[in-house]
């Protein structure tokens, strides 16, 4: 077997932003020891990344052994490398993302953090953990920024910067609802865009799904009564079991995302707005509904004002995984309604990972 392609087309923005850039044919191959160009890429990008501990090319054939190694290239170009460890003392599993600095603020490092983070699902992760080199203080900000926290330092023999241990946090998982985050959004919604801009934050998911490589399609349907259903088939959104086997779905619906809620930086969607997370959509529905399948069971929930109301629903099984969040924008703040062609034409500017149909009903 030839090395596996992960193949995505993204809008390379360039280090300054903006829209307006060029299309880059970005490619993750996955490293098998045996490719002695792919050890040699991944290898030179690991090496210029982290100079106080460089491998040789046995090291990382015996490191392609026993983890998921890959190398993005833009055009050709190797501009990152990523790891991903398995599990080994410890149910956490390790996502490591590297850009070399000329290429960086161009979204190619969120590219290889999802493909980790799918490839993690994959492994049955119930943690996740990165590591990165203290003086590298885009890579800290960029894990701080998608909700890593820190949780050990340590100094390698021989070395004076330390490694910085970091674990994925993105929601807090103590309550399915942030009521003072939602209290905030709602006090101030022309902060948050206008319903156009509510229906692109609610598409980004699916479409972070694609560029995943976990979905496929996603479907859009604009309601007579001004409501919005997004659905995907993707992997459904996380869940966890307590001791008892209770579940509790990730709680994206009513805390803040911290990989962009409030960051001047976060990506940019179509519409040239800073993007916020689902809680800023929820927050702003007069209701929203959240149905959830995943491959260990089906469940809803239903959200009024950003507020959760009633129980965690378990559902029927389904025959495919997917997500759909359909909600209702508050009708006393958003008096407008979107057309078919008009949301169609702001996807455009989605990198175009999977189709997204829109239609009316």
């Amino acid at each position: 077997m030839g090395p596996q392609l992960f193949d995505v087309r993204l809008l390379d923005l360039g280090s300054g932003g903006g829209l307006g850039g060029r299309v880059s044919e970005l490619r993750m191959v996955v490293v098998e020891a045996g490719d002695d160009r792919l050890v040699e890429d991944w290898r030179e990008v690991h090496n210029a990344i982290i100079p106080t501990a460089p491998l040789s090319t046995d090291d990382v054939r015996e490191r392609a052994g026993r983890n998921h190694l890959e190398v993005l290239y833009a055009d050709d170009v190797a501009v990152g490398c990523s790891t991903v460890r398995p599990p080994e003392d410890s149910p956490a599993v390790t996502v490591i993302a590297r850009v070399l600095p000329a290429y960086r603020q161009r979204g190619y490092g969120e590219q290889l953090y999802r493909r980790g983070l799918a490839t993690a699902e994959s492994l049955g992760a119930t943690d996740v953990e990165t590591i990165v080199l203290a003086s590298n203080a885009e890579g800290l900000h960029f894990a701080q920024r998608h909700g890593f926290v820190e949780i050990d330092r340590y100094v390698l023999p021989g070395d004076t910067i330390p490694f910085v241990d970091l674990r994925l946090s993105s929601h807090s998982w103590l309550s399915v609802a942030d009521a003072a985050h939602i209290d905030a959004v709602r006090a101030d919604p022309g902060q948050y865009g206008d319903l156009l801009h509510l229906a692109l934050e609610a598409i980004a998911y699916p479409v972070d799904e694609g560029v995943g490589g976990t979905a496929t399609r996603a479907r859009v349907v604009l309601h007579d009564d001004g409501s919005i259903e997004v659905s995907d088939d993707g992997r459904g959104t996380h869940v966890r079991f307590d001791d008892d086997g209770v579940p509790m779905v990730k709680p994206i619906m009513a805390t803040r995302d911290l990989r962009f809620f409030g960051d001047p930086s976060a990506q940019l969607l179509p519409d040239g707005r800073p993007r916020n997370g689902m809680s800023v959509v929820v927050a702003l529905s007069a209701w929203a509904i959240h149905t959830n399948h995943r491959t260990e069971g089906s469940w809803t929930r239903r959200y009024e004002y950003g507020v959760p109301r009633g129980p965690l629903v378990s559902l029927p099984a389904a025959s495919t995984t997917g997500t759909t969040v359909h909600f209702r924008p508050d009708p006393e703040l958003f008096a407008e309604k979107l057309t078919v062609d008009g949301l169609a034409k702001a996807c455009e500017g989605f990198a175009p990972s999977i189709p997204i149909e829109i239609t009316t009903a």
